[in-house]
């Protein structure tokens, strides 16, 4: 599992990006989040990657 922040977010329209420890960006659609966690810009998350149409995605989002 890797570690993170949420660098950009758009709730309306549900997607935006998380930077890893490493300067990664992984692209996050909100039906990656895990139930009953709100995203913030700025919140530390820990995830899962996947390869998603877009390119790495982020799953399992959970904040820490």
């Amino acid at each position: 599992m890797k570690t993170g922040i949420v660098k950009t977010w758009d709730r309306r329209k549900g997607w935006g990006f998380i930077q890893d420890d490493d300067g990664w960006d992984y692209f996050l659609n909100i039906s990656n989040i895990r139930k009953g966690q709100a995203i913030h810009e700025g919140d530390r998350v820990k995830f899962d990657v996947f390869e998603g149409q877009r390119g790495p995605s982020a799953e399992n989002v959970t904040k820490m």
